[in-house]
């Protein structure tokens, strides 16, 4: 055996040992400690639980325990629950998302109606890896909503709902309509990463990229977290900061956005429940840049049009520089001798009034050992430009159910289809209205521009037989003719779900597995008529097929232990095998033979194809132990040990820890009041890794347009590293959460500093 291959072995060795000593010692923590419970004599308890102060009705899926066990059960459709407790148990704790933590002593029946909570440091959220803790012993910053909250606004993207309902974050909404919003939480931290949180549906990392249009602009196609529909959404967890999301590995280093979809036990009454919600919204162009009114177009003064190409006087031009526009006769491109008037509104005239209509129709069932619920959504969207719609169909399927005593099952499946047509552009690109509406003559009438093809009595000279009608050949296309001549049309197809297991080892420890998959498929075809701008008079075309999965395989161990009468350990070892895959498949063919024919077999000149194929895989072990003393002190360490693909063998694995603190101060001292109602102050560190996209090591040649018969591959324009260092992230932050007059109002405050080296970049 080499020296090098040794070399590597016991490198390789040494990170299996420093990662799995953390793991190991939790392990041993989990199976010898000793338990405060005595075995006594079991007693039953039964309760309803109900919701709502003026509107009583009943509560189900409310989780009910005993307090520092794991006996747990969950309300009924009717809010009536039945429990098995031991003969020293004391304390029942009733809990759901979004409401404040009920605990009532035990009793042969209990009646317990639950308050929900909209602010302060009360009730449950959902953590990292899917876990529901109380927001009160938390040592980092966590914003929780209601999905309710969310679909009172029907949006078509996800990120632009969470617009005005989440402190500390940055909201770029998308532009045309299902163009891409991007979210970052506490600002950039990478120069040439995308500085996103990440996205967890069910425990299911998504993607959520988006076209880079780079340079003057192109085709905005929606970032791919739009796919999720606001109708399906339980509650949201927004995880601040890379300590919150410690446990999520490298992608979190940004925050996390943990999302819940409504289940069967949401239902009420008996049998099956039924929903259905139908939504439309308006909109309408907000806001244009400022024109003036007062000349022209042309330049010294003077115009003239003849062809709009440079035969007139100065009718090639686009500035408005020319005549003031006081009502006098010049030559136009809709006649000779025409009033040369302003046309204030020629812009917004271009736009129309777009609309959003929402149907969604849900079933679910719900019973004491299992749940289920089947959701149909329709989205039908009319842009706010000419020929530009919108139709998206969803199918959300999600149960669960107790098979025996101990072992229960979830699973969850996700369906969307979205077509797109004639999305506008962005930038300083001719497919992007704004880009020619920022030269547009204020003479100009746009009501004459709508007939935009030449029919051969126009009063004025058209470009070419069959082409384009339009106020200027040099510069740019129709509007109208951009928007629907030149098309492009889009269809992306996406299913996503998860299947989890859950083993009752014995009464405080639970054996997990978890299985999740993403895969979507993203088809795009642009098309350049005939006679458009700076074409030949054959038109061109480009089509591209994008491929994207991400496979998630997940084991944990978990347990919650009462230590003594005051302490209670919570306590959780997982492993996590990533893989992903990116495959790219496009053509562009600049010329066709014959006019119109949009297909490879009809091009005129070599076609340029682009293949690419991605592959990715990250491997993991991570682990947490989180002390609490009498629910006001809380302890949390948490450590994650990675081993990426796409880093050189040498730094293929880092380890990243991190440890967050809470204090309720006011549960401490008893400070509660009718002012004060709660108040905790908190704490936090952690350092996370994070790898580099696939194939940075190694220089390879990429394909290009083939010369004649010759095919051609250029030299990278980049260096690649065949020594990279995995990027490090250190933050940490304190802060407080207040609320007052019995939680309606809240105050949170963080101070925060996050810094990161070893950036890695082109």
């Amino acid at each position: 055996m080499s020296h090098s291959v040794v070399g590597n072995f016991r490198r390789c060795l040494g990170a299996w040992r420093h990662a799995t000593a953390f793991v190991g010692l939790l392990i041993v923590f989990l199976l010898g400690m000793p338990s405060t419970a005595s075995a006594q004599q079991a007693r039953t308890v039964t309760g309803n639980v109900t919701r709502g102060t003026v509107n009583v009705r009943p509560f189900p899926g409310v989780r009910v325990s005993v307090k520092g066990t794991q006996i747990v059960t969950t309300t009924d459709t009717e809010g009536f629950f039945t429990l098995s407790v031991p003969g020293n148990a004391r304390t029942l704790v009733l809990t759901y998302l979004g409401f404040g933590a009920e605990e009532v002593s035990v009793a042969d029946h209990v009646d317990v109606n639950m308050a929900q909570v909209a602010i302060g440091i009360e009730g449950i959220v959902v953590t990292a890896l899917g876990f529901q803790r109380e927001k009160k012993s938390l040592g980092y910053a966590v914003q929780d909503i209601q999905g309710d909250v969310l679909a009172a606004v029907p949006q078509y993207n996800l990120v632009n709902a969470l617009q005005g309902n989440v402190a500390g974050v940055h909201i770029t909404k998308a532009g045309p309509t299902g163009g891409s919003a991007r979210i970052v939480i506490r600002g950039a931290s990478s120069i040439t990463g995308q500085n996103q949180p990440l996205f967890i549906v069910d425990g299911v990392p998504l993607d959520n990229s988006s076209v880079r249009n780079r340079g003057f602009g192109g085709i905005d196609y929606g970032n791919a977290i739009n796919d999720i529909d606001l109708s399906n959404i339980e509650s949201i967890s927004i995880l601040k900061g890379p300590t919150a999301a410690a446990l999520y590995g490298s992608r979190a280093s940004n925050g996390a956005i943990v999302i819940t979809t409504k289940s069967g036990r949401g239902s009420t009454g008996a049998g099956l429940g039924m929903t259905a919600t139908i939504s439309y919204t308006a909109e309408t162009i907000l806001r244009l840049p400022n024109y003036q009114n007062e000349y022209g177009q042309g330049i010294f003064g003077e115009y003239k049009f003849v062809d709009g190409a440079g035969a007139g006087l100065w009718d090639f031009v686009d500035e408005s520089w020319g005549p003031k526009l006081d009502g006098r006769l010049i030559d136009q491109f809709t006649g000779a001798q025409q009033p040369w008037i302003a046309h204030p509104n020629n812009v917004r005239s271009f736009f129309e009034t777009g609309g959003t209509l929402n149907t969604n129709v849900a079933i679910s069932r719900s019973s004491e050992r299992s749940h289920i619920r089947l959701s149909l959504t329709n989205s039908q969207v009319e842009g706010i430009t000419p020929g530009n719609t919108m139709d998206r169909i969803g199918v959300a399927l999600k149960g669960g159910a107790t098979v025996t005593d101990r072992i229960s099952v979830e699973a969850s499946l996700n369906y969307t289809d979205q077509n797109a047509k004639n999305r506008p552009g962005t930038g300083y690109d001719e497919d992007n209205p704004m880009q020619s509406f920022i030269w547009f003559g204020r003479q100009v009438d746009m009501d004459a521009l709508r007939n935009f093809r030449c029919t051969g009595n126009e009063p004025t000279a058209c470009d070419t037989n069959n082409g384009q009608y339009n106020w200027n050949y040099n510069f740019h296309n129709n509007p109208f003719w951009e928007a629907l001549v030149n098309t492009n049309n889009d269809e992306r197809d996406r299913l996503f779900g998860h299947v989890s297991v859950r083993y009752q080892l014995n009464n405080w420890i639970t054996a997990s597995a978890n299985f999740g998959r993403d895969w979507y498929r993203d088809h795009r075809k642009r098309r350049i008529a005939p006679n458009s701008l700076d074409d030949d008079g054959f038109g061109s075309f480009e089509e591209e097929t994008i491929f994207t999965s991400e496979t998630n395989a997940d084991f944990i161990l978990s347990g919650t232990r009462q230590v003594t009468d005051d302490i209670i350990v919570d306590m959780m070892v997982g492993t996590n095998q990533r893989r992903n895959r990116f495959e790219f498949n496009g053509v562009s063919v600049d010329r066709l033979t014959a006019p119109g024919i949009f297909t490879i077999d009809n091009a005129a000149v070599t076609p340029n194809p682009t293949d690419f194929l991605s592959r990715k895989e990250v491997r993991a072990l991570y682990g947490s132990v989180n002390l609490n003393y009498k629910g006001f002190l809380n302890l949390e360490l948490t450590g994650r040990n990675d081993w990426s693909s796409s880093l050189p063998e040498d730094n293929r694995s880092y380890f990243y820890p991190s440890v967050s603190s809470a204090f309720v101060f006011s549960d401490a001292f008893d400070l509660r009041s009718g002012f004060l109602s709660s108040g905790k102050v908190r704490a936090s560190w952690t350092r996370v890794g994070n790898d580099a996209a696939a194939y940075q090591l190694n220089a390879v040649l990429g394909s290009r347009q083939a010369w004649g018969n010759s095919p051609m591959f250029t030299v990278a324009n980049e260096l690649a590293k065949s020594d990279l260092k995995p990027e490090k992230t250190t933050a940490w932050e304190v802060g407080t959460d207040l609320g007052f007059f019995d939680e309606r109002m809240g105050f949170v405050v963080t101070y925060y500093s996050r810094s990161t080296r070893d950036q890695i970049m082109g």
